[in-house]
């Protein structure tokens, strides 16, 4: 009988969340700071969320996918997959 594999689910869509946003930032060349600053919120809040993705608000969520520019196939795939 093959051997299941145990899977930290959360933690794996925290991990695709976190490299997405990371992503973004990367292609557009924007630093926390300043994503921080263009979404309306503080650099240590901002550094604090990206590590806990769970404790982003909707409006939060919004105010950095506005700020990266983020394509909508972009965040549906996000969507699926963090689900």
């Amino acid at each position: 009988m093959p051997r299941s594999i145990v899977r930290n689910i959360p933690e794996e869509q925290n991990c695709i969340f976190r490299g997405s946003i990371r992503n973004q930032m990367e292609i557009r060349r924007i630093s926390v700071q300043e994503l921080a600053k263009k979404s309306g919120m503080k650099a240590s809040t901002l550094y604090a969320k990206i590590r806990k993705p769970d404790t982003f608000t909707m409006g939060e969520l919004r105010n950095i996918y506005k700020a990266l520019q983020l394509p909508v196939e972009e965040k549906e795939r996000l969507a699926r997959e963090a689900m």
